[in-house]
Parts: structure tokens; sequence; C-alpha cells
């Protein structure tokens, strides 16, 4: 088990968990609460550069926890340095460990100049918890049989 964190107010904190951080083109609620992830990818794949996706979708999902989080989601770039896009923070209350929250971060005309190995990391407060890639570029050419 985790240490609990005391907070600036003095109550005591514990950081949730990442369980999971999915890469999509939508994410959907079903009316008994489920979630639905539409056209989960690893890659991007376009017929020119620059580009733009025009939506896409990170849900994260944390557990284990307990107080108020800020969590944030940004895609950076090859260079591993600029941002392409960052979520605004959301904040992330938990009151039982044994209950999570599930949060969606919707993006717009994402503009991708550049081929090659882009990062999404995944912030809570001012900690990366998670950074993984995708790749965006033109589809590998099918050899003729």
């Amino acid at each position: 088990m985790r240490p609990a964190v005391q907070s600036r107010g003095g109550a005591m904190q514990m950081k949730p968990d990442l369980v999971y951080s999915v890469l999509c083109d939508d994410v959907r609620q079903e009316v008994n609460g489920k979630f639905i992830f539409i056209g989960v990818f690893q890659n991007i794949w376009v017929q020119g550069l620059p580009a733009v996706h025009h939506r896409l979708c990170i849900a994260n999902s944390w557990y284990n926890g307990n107080g108020e989080f800020q969590a944030r989601s940004t895609i950076v770039a090859p260079d591993r340095k600029s941002r392409i896009i960052e979520s605004v923070p959301v904040k992330i209350v938990l009151t039982d460990a044994n209950r999570g929250s599930i949060v969606v971060n919707f993006f717009q005309n994402v503009r991708f100049g550049e081929e090659g190995l882009y990062w999404v990391e995944v912030g809570l407060d001012d900690a990366l918890v998670a950074r993984y890639p995708f790749r965006v570029g033109v589809p590998p050419q099918k050899k003729s049989p």
C-alpha cells in the first residue's frame, strides 16, 4: 500500500493509480454507465503531411486514491519537447479508494506537422504518470505478389 500524503489543508490524501489510458477516435457512455471506445489506435495513417485528425480522445481511468487532484493529458511531438495539444486540468475528487474516476479528453482538429512517433503524456498534479507512443505517417506500401 502506498503511503498517504498530507495535503495543504491538512487532510490525508493518497494519489490514485492510473489503471488504463486509451487513445481512440471517440468515446460514448451508455445509459448504464459503461464506456464504449470507438476506433482505438496506435497509428494514424495519412495521405500526406501536414495532416489534421478531426477528433481524438484520450480516456484515463483513475482508481485507488483519496483526495482532490488535477489530471491532464498532452500530445507531444516526435522531438519529445513540443506540445501539440494539451487538455485543461480536470479536477478529480476521490472519496473512497474502492471507487474511481474516468476522465475523457476530447480534442478537435489536431494538426500533425511531420511524420514520426508522437507521445501521449498523462499527468496528475505536477507529475508525469504515464507516457506512450503512437505513430503518424504515410502507410507503408504493400508489396506486390
